[in-house]
Protein backbone atom coordinates (compact mmCIF):
# COMPACT_ATOMS: atom_id res chain seq x y z
CA UNK A 1 0.00 0.00 0.00
CA UNK A 2 2.46 2.80 0.95
CA UNK A 3 5.68 2.34 -1.51
CA UNK A 4 6.36 5.76 -1.54
CA UNK A 5 8.59 5.66 1.26
CA UNK A 6 11.35 3.97 -1.23
CA UNK A 7 11.62 8.06 -2.90
CA UNK A 8 11.34 9.70 0.40
CA UNK A 9 13.93 8.55 1.98
CA UNK A 10 16.60 8.26 -0.95
CA UNK A 11 17.98 10.98 0.18
CA UNK A 12 19.25 9.86 3.49
CA UNK A 13 23.27 9.11 2.95
CA UNK A 14 24.87 7.56 5.41
CA UNK A 15 24.94 3.60 6.31
CA UNK A 16 22.87 4.00 9.62
CA UNK A 17 20.32 5.69 7.90
CA UNK A 18 20.23 3.55 4.91
CA UNK A 19 19.84 0.58 7.20
CA UNK A 20 16.64 2.31 8.78
CA UNK A 21 15.39 3.20 5.61
CA UNK A 22 15.35 -0.41 4.53
CA UNK A 23 13.56 -1.70 7.54
CA UNK A 24 11.22 1.23 7.49
CA UNK A 25 10.05 0.77 3.39
CA UNK A 26 9.90 -3.15 4.45
CA UNK A 27 7.33 -2.16 7.42
CA UNK A 28 5.77 0.38 5.02
CA UNK A 29 4.95 -2.54 2.61
CA UNK A 30 3.75 -5.46 4.52
CA UNK A 31 0.84 -2.74 6.71
CA UNK A 32 -2.56 -2.83 5.49
CA UNK A 33 -5.54 -0.98 6.79
CA UNK A 34 -8.92 -2.00 7.97
CA UNK A 35 -11.34 1.13 7.97
CA UNK A 36 -15.61 0.94 9.09
CA UNK A 37 -17.25 3.38 7.26
CA UNK A 38 -20.95 4.60 8.11
CA UNK A 39 -22.53 7.29 6.03
CA UNK A 40 -19.64 8.27 3.41
CA UNK A 41 -17.22 8.69 6.83
CA UNK A 42 -14.73 6.59 8.20
CA UNK A 43 -15.96 5.37 11.87
CA UNK A 44 -13.15 3.23 12.60
CA UNK A 45 -9.71 2.22 11.13
CA UNK A 46 -6.77 -0.15 12.25
CA UNK A 47 -4.13 -1.76 11.26
CA UNK A 48 -5.27 -5.17 9.79
CA UNK A 49 -1.78 -6.20 9.18
CA UNK A 50 0.85 -3.83 11.09
CA UNK A 51 3.57 -1.68 9.75
CA UNK A 52 5.58 -2.97 12.82
CA UNK A 53 5.72 0.94 13.89
CA UNK A 54 2.47 2.29 16.27
CA UNK A 55 2.69 5.24 15.50
CA UNK A 56 3.16 4.70 11.39
CA UNK A 57 0.08 2.48 12.39
CA UNK A 58 -1.99 5.40 13.92
CA UNK A 59 -0.96 7.83 10.87
CA UNK A 60 -1.92 6.05 8.31
CA UNK A 61 -5.33 5.14 9.86
CA UNK A 62 -5.80 9.18 10.62
CA UNK A 63 -4.54 9.73 6.84
CA UNK A 64 -6.65 7.40 5.50
CA UNK A 65 -9.91 8.80 7.67
CA UNK A 66 -9.20 12.28 6.26
CA UNK A 67 -8.60 10.84 2.22
CA UNK A 68 -11.04 9.12 2.38
CA UNK A 69 -13.32 11.79 4.31
CA UNK A 70 -12.31 14.26 1.60
CA UNK A 71 -14.33 12.08 -1.02
CA UNK A 72 -10.88 10.09 -2.47
CA UNK A 73 -12.29 6.86 -2.34
CA UNK A 74 -11.03 4.95 -4.97
CA UNK A 75 -8.44 1.71 -3.62
CA UNK A 76 -5.13 3.28 -5.40
CA UNK A 77 -6.04 7.25 -5.48
CA UNK A 78 -7.08 6.57 -1.70
CA UNK A 79 -3.08 4.19 -1.47
CA UNK A 80 -1.82 7.13 -3.02
CA UNK A 81 -3.24 10.01 -0.47
CA UNK A 82 -2.08 7.96 1.97
CA UNK A 83 1.05 7.64 1.58
CA UNK A 84 1.65 11.13 1.03
CA UNK A 85 0.53 12.08 4.23
CA UNK A 86 2.79 9.24 5.90
CA UNK A 87 5.87 10.19 3.84
CA UNK A 88 6.10 13.11 5.53
CA UNK A 89 6.45 11.50 9.11
CA UNK A 90 9.22 9.14 7.53
CA UNK A 91 10.74 11.92 6.44
CA UNK A 92 10.58 13.88 10.03
CA UNK A 93 11.99 10.91 11.18
CA UNK A 94 15.08 10.92 8.94
CA UNK A 95 15.42 14.55 9.21
CA UNK A 96 16.50 13.83 13.21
Amino acid sequence: MILLATMVLAAVPDAAATAQRDVVVAALHKLRIAMQVDGGKVKACQARVSSGDAEIDHAACEATAACFDRGVTQPEPLADCVEVKVAAIVRGRAAQ
